[in-house]
């Protein structure tokens, strides 16, 4: 298990960074707000949730223990380290956590607007564009912000995701949808939502490398 992903589930506010681990021991920042709120006594249990059918409860309880590999390791940041690039191809922390945002809300679009595009729409690609395709164009642009900017982005894409799953009923989650999926096969709602879920914590760990490689850490040994 990785230190820098999962021991602040434990305690809250005991991580210590990789990028920190040249200083003396000390607490993190609280955790931001988050949506919905972190309970460290409820985190672990993968389930159905009040305020949701059974299903999609449980979808939301994977989509919030996954973003907290994110948000609970990033959150003593600061914005040189946000902004930190490993190589001339890579990503920067800071891109990352504004990508999951876009990737967010275009499921959104996707699954709750019933959106079916074979380009980025107008407004999403002024907005998201370059938060989604990364790259030269995220390398570029995606600079210069504190940390708020990217929790809070991700934050209210949540906020968002939450208010329509509460809408919606099972049958909406996993009935198939007319468009056909990845290989030309059926896919449901489920899948977009649960790639949703797997897309955060591929990043998760491409950002647990890029803070083992910060100016100033020092590797503890866990894989990544």
């Amino acid at each position: 298990m990785s230190l820098s992903r999962r021991i602040f589930l434990a305690g809250g506010t005991c991580f210590v960074s990789a990028a920190q681990s040249t200083q003396a021991p000390s607490k993190m920042p609280p955790l931001p707000r988050l949506a919905p709120p972190y309970d460290k006594n409820t985190i672990n249990m993968i389930g159905p949730r009040a305020g949701y059918a059974p299903q999609i409860g449980t979808l939301v309880t994977m989509l919030t223990w996954m973003e907290l590999a994110v948000i609970g390791p990033t959150r003593g940041l600061t914005q040189p380290q946000l902004d930190f690039l490993l190589d001339k191809n890579a990503n920067t922390i800071g891109a990352l956590m504004l990508h999951l945002a876009a990737t967010e809300v275009l499921y959104q679009r996707i699954t709750f607007n019933n959106e079916n595009f074979e380009k980025f729409p107008a407004d999403y690609q002024a907005k998201w564009g370059a938060a989604m395709n990364l790259g030269d164009a995220g390398r570029a642009s995606i600079k210069g912000h504190d940390l708020a900017y990217y929790q809070d982005a991700m934050r209210e894409a949540r906020e968002k995701t939450l208010a329509e799953f509460a809408k919606r009923d099972d049958a909406w989650l996993l009935n198939p949808l007319k468009e056909p999926g990845w290989g030309g096969g059926p896919v449901n709602n489920y899948c977009l939502w649960f790639h949703v879920c797997e897309h955060i914590s591929h990043h998760a760990g491409q950002i647990d490398l890029i803070m083992k490689r910060l100016p100033g850490s020092k590797p503890d040994g866990s894989a990544g």
